[in-house]
Order: C-alpha cells, then structure tokens, then sequence
C-alpha cells in the first residue's frame, strides 16, 4: 500500500496521526494502543471528511470498535486489557504491513 506521509501530515489533526506518520517515517514499533488509534485513522480515510471528524466507524464488528478513541460507547466499561498474546498480535500485524508497504 503506497502512502504519501506528506499528505497525510495535512490531513486533520486526531488521534493516530501522529503515530501512523512516526511509524512510516521511522518504523518504530508503537504501543498496542497507539497501533489501534493509527490504523482506526488509517481506516477511517485520515478524517479527510469534515463531517467524520469526532466520527466512529460504526462498525460493531470491526475487532477493534470498541478501542476506537471516538468511539460513541467510549466508557471504562468498554475498554479491555489485552493479554500479552493480543498485544503480540497486534505489533506482528503491523510489522507484516509496514514490510509489505
């Protein structure tokens, strides 16, 4: 996947912005919270639309909804540790990706 790090730098600001382009420019590997805010504003099209902004995916059966910053059901109760083996997972996801971009 071809991704211009300077388009998405002027995109607006939310979170995962700054950690999707740190993990393009550098390749360092990112906490299992801060690769979930990266590829929810990766998928989320970079919020390019103003009317997504502050916007959730609405998607109850992405694995990763109930993670999502702007997430409308964003409470306590909602957030989950993950297990050593999630979090694994995770980093193994995004190391195939970044070797495959």
């Amino acid at each position: 996947m071809n991704r211009d790090i300077e388009k998405i730098k002027k995109m607006p600001l939310r979170k995962g912005q700054a950690i999707i382009i740190q993990w393009l420019e550098t390749g360092k590997l990112v906490s299992a919270k801060q690769a979930i805010q990266a590829f929810c504003y990766e998928c989320m099209g970079y919020y390019q639309d103003a009317e997504l902004v502050d916007a959730d995916c609405g998607d109850p059966q992405c694995p990763l909804f109930r993670f999502n910053y702007y997430n409308k059901r964003h409470h306590p109760e909602f957030k989950k540790q993950l297990s050593e083996a999630e979090k694994q997972k995770v980093v193994e996801k995004f190391k195939k990706q970044g070797q495959e971009g």
